[in-house]
């Protein structure tokens, strides 16, 4: 931040080719500029945190092994659109997740990472934690809105977006915890060696939960590269058993679809899916 401007930062997030690792995989940077060319008194960042799908572990293990990494994420985000206050929206039942925030939120406060004058600038941001458990909605960016507010939990009518009238009706950047955790890799490496990494539209790596539907079997959680085949990921998920023993693979969980063997060679990245 004592290095580089807002909108240095954006365009850096844009030529990263980061884009929401939430679904609807837009370009983060494009998300952001909106908000920082609104002028408003008061902006917000919302850090959704919040596995809709319980057998998602995503967000899980992000708050559990890379918290830091995420509140660095949080407070770039929040100086690149011009807000100062911020909310990390997750599950309260992720227990062990949310206690490592918590301490990583202390320590940050402890350095001047976060609060008033980060680290001698004339930025400030605070970051709360704001933890419910209310099922698959919780998800829905409109529902995480109302429910900061104290209000009811369901999702409302877009447009407006919340990029424009969000959070206390001020414009509010939103984005997915995995989409956060990326930016301080950004800002470190630069964005051509982040786009290095992926494919041609998209940047960086995705976080995947797999899945084994046989008895007993846990969930593995892994890391690959964006335009890593299906089969492939299975591989590196340890399911090595023969193509006639699979009928078919879900991509996406409770909202994606089932697709048959005969598209287990194509590559994971939002267009081809």
């Amino acid at each position: 931040m004592r290095e580089q401007t807002p909108e240095q930062i954006i365009q850096q997030v844009i030529d990263a080719k980061l884009r929401g690792r939430g679904g609807a995989g837009r370009l983060t940077g494009e998300k952001w500029r909106i908000v920082r060319n609104i002028d408003d008194n008061q902006k917000y960042v919302i850090c959704n945190a919040y596995d809709a799908d319980p057998r998602a572990w995503a967000a899980r293990s992000l708050l559990e092994r890379n918290p830091h990494q995420v509140i660095e994420g949080i407070v770039l985000a929040a100086y690149a659109v011009g807000a100062t206050e911020a909310y990390l929206f997750t599950r309260n039942i992720y227990l062990e997740g949310v206690a490592s925030v918590q301490r990583a939120l202390n320590e940050a406060l402890e350095t001047n990472l976060v609060g008033r004058d980060i680290l001698g600038t004339e930025f400030s941001c605070t970051i709360n934690v704001f933890g419910v458990d209310i099922g698959f909605m919780g998800g829905e960016e409109t529902v995480q809105i109302a429910l900061i507010k104290g209000r009811r939990g369901m999702p409302e009518q877009r447009p407006p977006f919340p990029a424009q009238y969000g959070l206390w009706d001020k414009p509010t950047a939103i984005n997915c915890v995995e989409t956060l955790a990326n930016v301080p890799v950004i800002v470190r490496s630069g964005a051509a060696e982040f786009a290095s990494v992926g494919t041609e539209m998209t940047g960086g790596t995705k976080v995947l939960t797999v899945y084994d539907y046989v008895p007993d079997s846990e969930p593995k959680v892994i890391e690959v590269p964006f335009g890593t085949t299906l089969r492939e990921i299975l591989h590196h998920a340890g399911y090595n058993r023969p193509d006639s023993d699979l009928r078919a693979i879900v991509v996406g969980g409770a909202e994606g679809g089932a697709l048959p063997t005969s598209l287990l060679d194509t590559p994971y990245d939002y267009d081809p899916l």
